[in-house]
């Protein structure tokens, strides 16, 4: 595993994690934190539209299946309507064996190890 991209202090990395389960939120959050990326997260696919209007994120982390507005409509919202078309899309799901052909730069399977999902991260940012 390396560490996070970060180019320096005033040029983190900055994370969007979208999930409608609390447990996920907060130990993701906290997870990229300790490794030194600046997190914000959104309860919900609406929220999670409203700060992506409002903020520029290096990354945008999100659960596919969520009641409402969906990660796959997160996802199509990005690349269609929003300021920040090129920041790339992590998909989160239990069942990416069934997302073979999407749109996301990338599908987190969840749950995933910690060292696996920052790897992830990183081969993305990369990019």
């Amino acid at each position: 595993m390396t560490g996070p991209i970060l180019k320096d202090e005033a040029n983190a990395c900055v994370i969007l994690i979208i999930d409608d389960e609390p447990a996920i939120l907060k130990l993701m959050g906290k997870s990229l934190s300790r490794v030194g990326y600046v997190v914000d997260t959104a309860e919900n696919g609406e929220d999670g539209i409203k700060k992506i209007d409002r903020n520029k994120y290096s990354l945008i982390l999100t659960d596919i299946k969520m009641p409402g507005i969906t990660g796959s409509h997160v996802l199509e919202y990005v690349r269609n309507k929003s300021f920040q078309k090129e920041t790339p899309i992590i998909g989160m799901s239990g069942t990416p064996w069934l997302l073979d052909h999407c749109d996301f730069d990338a599908v987190l399977k969840k749950p995933c190890p910690l060292i696996e999902s920052l790897d992830l991260i990183n081969q993305v940012l990369k990019r």
